[in-house]
């Protein structure tokens, strides 16, 4: 189903997504040579260029041709290699189309080692272009299967060397493994911070269950000021057997490397029911939807991610508690320089939360709080330039210990809280697009408020400032309708 936005927030994205456009074409041409289209089209395989020196590069004895002899007059030429992955075997090919030298390519299958000029090769190629250019391709030295190669760029001769441009076209730059860790590296993020906010969610889901049905303020905390009617968390009886809740949430992650900008942006739609056991106990299931992006220099990732999460939650007098877990999948859609992949995911997590009201006065409380999360993503390539990629697992854990402040008013309640946040992952840092790292130490700061729009329904709002002092602070904000049959 197609989504509709609104005539404001649709004119925001298309102006974000020229600026990219723009940015990314500049990045492009940047680092070729210009006389492509653009990475509007080269970025779906159609063709890239590029721009090589082999003056002072290591030296290597070419082999002739495809083998299995040697060159006596290419003993010692200067070589540069390609790293390339096949992804349209019948429109390969690999061409110097500029150069200052009589040049010689090679092309080798999965690796290459200069001291074993025969391992691996599948062709060579001296005059096969325009004049002294070389040229490989599907037609004259195929047939090729998809996968890793090594484009190799050499001269005839000892004394042949310099400037060239190499043209490459059915292929993407770089092998597919750098993908798959640029792939692993964003899932993992966007499966850390999704989880985050689905996790909280229950939190709240649980507590104002228990707030709802006791009477109380919005936000579960108990208290009774100027006559507003609340029942205190340590006398209060659980009433009606059904709390449903439905919660709309987003999220924002930036990380300003000078080199390597990198965004992430999701919105999501949670919902959740819970019946009570006993006082003290509810227990319930909620399932959601998250739209996830990813912006880089040189990489966007798309996603769509579903998934179910069951949930505890507890309270006794002062302290509460809450235990879940959850099952999604995500499908994810990206494209490179090199062409469009897809690759889908299973994620799994478990998280555990504890607090203590410490009630300061009538309508103050305050709530010391920790929680702790691991989850899993594991990752296959399926398609496009993804396509035999293979499999990869990603875990993370976060770990949160602060404090809430919160007033209890007649109408309802506001808080403010701070928080200490500690994260690991065994995502790859060091990227082809550029690295980031969002481990460690962090802070994060809440705030928010909530209503009782009747005597058995809330609705509340609330926004957080996360990963402060990190490589990636994130923003996020959520509002939440909450109601009890």
């Amino acid at each position: 189903m197609q989504r509709t936005l609104p005539r404001a927030q649709q004119a925001g994205r298309d102006i974000q997504s020229r600026i990219r456009a723009y940015q990314n074409e500049k990045i492009f041409l940047r680092d070729h040579d210009g006389t492509c289209t653009g990475c509007r089209f080269c970025r779906f395989g159609a063709k890239f260029h590029i721009n090589g020196d082999t003056t002072g590069a290591p030296t290597w004895n070419r082999p002739i041709g495809a083998g299995p002899g040697l060159s006596g007059s290419g003993n010692a030429t200067p070589f540069q290699t390609v790293n390339v992955t096949i992804t349209q075997p019948l429109s390969f090919s690999a061409e110097t189309t500029v150069a200052g030298f009589d040049t010689y390519l090679h092309l080798y299958q999965t690796s290459f080692a200069p001291n074993a000029q025969l391992t691996n090769l599948v062709a060579g190629d001296d005059d096969g272009g325009a004049g002294l250019l070389s040229l490989i391709n599907a037609a004259n030295d195929g047939p090729f299967t998809p996968g890793q190669y090594v484009v190799v760029v050499s001269g005839f001769s000892n004394g042949s060397f310099g400037t060239y441009t190499l043209e490459i076209n059915g292929a993407i730059l770089g092998f597919t493994g750098s993908l798959l860790d640029e792939l692993e590296a964003t899932a993992g993020t966007l499966a850390r911070l999704t989880t985050r906010q689905s996790f909280g969610n229950t939190r709240s889901g649980a507590q104002n269950s228990f707030a709802t049905r006791d009477l109380q303020s919005p936000l579960g905390f108990g208290g009774n000021v100027e006559g507003a009617p609340v029942v205190s968390s340590q006398n209060g009886q659980l009433m009606g057997s059904l709390y449903v809740w439905g919660e709309f949430s987003g999220f924002r992650a930036d990380h300003k490397g000078s080199n390597s900008p990198r965004q992430f942006l999701s919105t999501g739609l949670q919902v959740g029911a819970d019946v009570a056991l006993d006082d003290n106990f509810v227990a319930g299931l909620s399932a959601g939807y998250n739209d996830l992006e990813e912006r880089s220099t040189n990489i966007e990732t798309e996603g769509d991610f579903f998934y179910v999460q069951p949930y505890l939650g507890y309270r006794r007098g002062a302290w509460s508690a809450e235990a879940s877990l959850m099952y999604g999948e995500a499908d994810y859609d990206q494209i490179s320089i090199g062409g469009k992949g897809t690759a889908n995911s299973d994620v799994w997590a478990i998280g555990l939360s504890v607090a203590r009201d410490l009630e300061m006065s009538n309508s103050i409380t305050l709530t010391p709080m920790a929680s702790a999360r691991y989850g899993e993503e594991d990752i296959t390539g399926k398609s496009g330039t993804l396509a035999g990629a293979g499999s990869t697992t990603v875990d993370f854990s976060e770990y949160s210990v602060g404090a809430r402040w919160t007033r209890t008013t007649q109408n309802g309640v506001n808080y403010i809280g701070l928080h200490a946040n500690y994260v690991d992952s065994s995502a790859p840092q060091a990227l082809a697009g550029g690295g980031f790292d969002p481990e460690g130490l962090s802070g994060r700061v809440e705030f928010g408020g909530g209503v009782r729009v009747t005597a058995n329904s809330d609705l509340s709002m609330g926004f957080q400032i996360g990963g402060i002092g990190s490589d990636l602070p994130d923003y996020a904000a959520q509002v939440r309708y909450g109601m009890n049959f």
